[in-house]
């Protein structure tokens, strides 16, 4: 615990110092903008990734099969680094930076209390028509009788009448 206190005092000592060298060289004003970019860039990324990248981690080692460390501590090591961010001072900005390098883990482990299974998820696709005016699908009319699509199993058409 003594060495928590030493640490956070050297980082304050760092923080200020880094600010003054940098408002030393670029003024005052460019100094301000920075950090004010700087704390903007961090609230960015953890409004975009925030706790559900933490929740991800957590699925990924619920998921079973194999799971790296970098995997595991990719979501932590983003969202210290958006808080590290929104700090001002550019002796954390650069510890952000540090920790947003894509430093790869080493082979993947596979977790405890799994088969070993693996699932794989296919992407999306979508085809298109030739014509990009039809619409198909069901569909039912709410403000009168509920109709089924046709009878004969046949999909029904919508003509388009919009003055062609």
């Amino acid at each position: 615990m003594r060495y928590f206190g030493i640490g956070f005092l050297v980082f304050g000592a760092l923080e200020i110092l880094s600010l003054v060298q940098v408002g030393a060289r670029i003024g005052a004003f460019g100094t301000l903008a920075l950090i004010i970019l700087s704390a903007m860039a961090g609230s960015f990324m953890l409004r975009r990734f925030g706790l559900s990248g933490v929740l991800l981690a957590a699925a990924a080692v619920r998921g079973g099969g194999q799971v790296s460390a970098y995997q595991l501590l990719w979501p932590v090591r983003y969202a210290v680094a958006a808080l590290l961010l929104i700090s001002p001072g550019f002796f954390s900005t650069l510890l952000a930076v540090l920790l947003m390098l894509p430093f790869k883990g080493g082979r993947p482990v596979e977790t405890a209390g799994t088969d070993g299974g693996a699932a794989s998820f296919g992407g999306f696709s979508q085809t298109r028509p030739q014509e990009d005016d039809i619409i198909e699908g069901d569909f039912y009319t709410v403000d009168g009788k509920q109709q089924r699509p046709s009878e004969n199993g046949a999909p029904r058409r919508i003509e388009d009448h919009r003055g062609r």
